[in-house]
């Protein structure tokens, strides 16, 4: 009887994998429905209004915010971008006109991919509406003229995000950009996987970058950490009470060097000093914990190119 049980179970998870891989947007709305999407722990956090394809909003032009006489100075030297494969800003617009912002970062992980946090996404106890999503090329300063910006079409976030117990288990979320092709020279990150050589332990060094608190989360900054603590779904890395992330640089990468390559191993969550200084430790979400939902929801949620896991009109 167990080893019939155990056949079934088999079958069981075969069976839903292959339900998943051939999952197809409604002929209707275009979309696939939420109740589809809350059966693999996704849900829903973001769509892009289709009024700014027919007119640009002013947000999408640096210029307009950054000529408003205020002069902003870094107060530490920038890392080497270079060293920083896939790293990207993301900004939410909160206001009509677009000069109140949630600031974070993301990874690119695939073409038209990026990595970040949940609460980048879905903004816990604040009533403010979304207007719109930006992926902002990486760059020491994001303020210049020439800054180059990317609309989100669509997010998605882990549904299980923000259970009753008030922890930040599961904040991560997955950004979806359409067009690429200015960003074409933005590589590419390695995320850690199941099977993969990257080891991990108490000790190890890693290094983080964002655009945290440095000059009104306008310039780079980044630095060198080191993991204390590593657990099922999360890593708590530090750097003995000196720089270390700050507000600002949530969602970004926790790098580590593997034979000269540099794999992202965990999304920022959260800081225990939010002052900066004093700086603390940083709690990021492991990755490979999560790689078969950051497959899945990829596979689920795009279509010929196509975001597919959008709020239709009517919610449903």
């Amino acid at each position: 009887m167990f080893e019939n049980a155990a056949v079934q179970s088999g079958l069981d998870r075969l069976s839903g994998a292959s339900r998943e891989a051939v999952v197809l947007p409604d002929s209707e709305t275009g979309m696939i429905s939420q109740a589809v999407l809350q059966d693999m722990s996704i849900i829903s956090c973001f769509q892009r209004s289709e009024d700014y394809a027919a007119e640009e909003p002013v947000w999408m032009q640096r210029s307009i915010f950054a000529s408003n006489g205020v002069e902003r100075q870094a107060e530490r030297p920038f890392p080497n971008i270079e060293t920083l494969p896939g790293l990207v800003k993301l900004e939410q617009i909160l206001s009509p006109g677009g000069s109140q912002r949630n600031h974070c970062a993301a990874t690119r992980i695939s073409e038209n991919w990026f990595l970040t946090a949940n609460h980048c996404v879905q903004m816990r106890g604040t009533a403010s509406p979304v207007f719109d999503m930006l992926i902002i090329a990486p760059d020491d300063d994001v303020m210049r003229p020439d800054t180059r910006i990317l609309p989100v079409d669509g997010a998605v976030c882990h549904a299980a995000w923000y259970s009753q117990t008030g922890k930040f288990d599961d904040d991560i979320a997955l950004v979806f950009v359409a067009n690429t092709a200015e960003i074409a020279d933005i590589p590419i990150a390695q995320f850690d996987r199941s099977g993969s050589t990257v080891p991990l332990s108490p000790g190890d060094e890693s290094h983080f970058a964002g655009w945290g608190r440095n000059g009104q989360n306008r310039f780079l900054q980044g630095g060198d950490l080191t993991v204390r603590t590593v657990g099922e779904a999360y890593i708590l890395a530090d750097n003995s009470g000196d720089f270390a992330p700050c507000v600002g640089d949530s969602g970004g990468p926790l790098y580590v060097e593997e034979n000269d390559t540099q794999t992202v191993v965990g999304i920022l969550s959260s800081v225990t000093t939010g002052g900066c200084p004093p700086y603390g430790g940083a709690f990021y979400m492991r990755v490979k914990s999560y790689e078969n939902w950051i497959q899945r929801t990829m596979s689920v949620c795009e279509h010929e190119g196509r975001f597919v896991c959008g709020r239709p009109v009517n919610g449903s």
